[in-house]
């Protein structure tokens, strides 16, 4: 008899997690205040998938698109490991800023790479055309600069895809 009740408790329970789960999994929010320095009027963020997000404003318009390269990118490594990347896109789906995010690059050559630019080469392109375009890395920080790179041509190119 207490062999059939947990019997049939288990095939509830595994009923209820069924149901639980059929609705599909939950992506994760991107709290407005983490994008209100790229986006002053956002309102809102829809969740695309877990990396790849709307922004719109309280109107419901679409400011623009963030795209976190992870973990498209997590395989590129720069010169200490992965050098993860934030990707702000506007509404018309032009790059508009690329930030290096938490990483275990020495921060020396992480600044190098701010300084020498890299972050804003592909500021103003569609992703097709920053796929296309050919961006030297900073010297001295080459490793670091290629693993930006390489971050940001994996993460476009998942992008891409999505879009379509």
């Amino acid at each position: 008899m207490m062999n059939s009740m947990k019997k049939t408790l288990g095939a509830l329970l595994a009923a209820g997690v069924l149901a639980l789960c059929s609705c599909g999994p939950q992506l994760p929010e991107l709290p407005v205040e983490n994008v209100k320095p790229y986006f002053a009027e956002a309102a809102k963020t829809k969740a695309i998938d877990t990396a790849f997000y709307e922004v719109k404003d309280a109107k419901g318009t679409k400011l623009g698109s963030v795209l976190y390269s992870s973990p498209y990118s997590d395989n590129v490594k720069g010169f200490n490991g992965p050098t993860p990347i934030l990707i702000i896109m506007d509404a018309e789906d032009r790059i508009q800023n690329v930030v290096l995010l938490d990483n275990q690059e020495t921060p020396f050559y992480a600044q190098r790479v701010a300084d020498g630019g890299l972050y804003s080469a592909w500021n103003g392109l569609t992703a097709e055309e920053a796929l296309r375009k050919e961006v030297d890395a900073v010297s001295g920080a080459t490793y670091t600069s290629n693993g930006v790179k390489n971050s940001l041509v994996a993460r476009l190119k998942a992008y891409r895809k999505q879009v379509k």
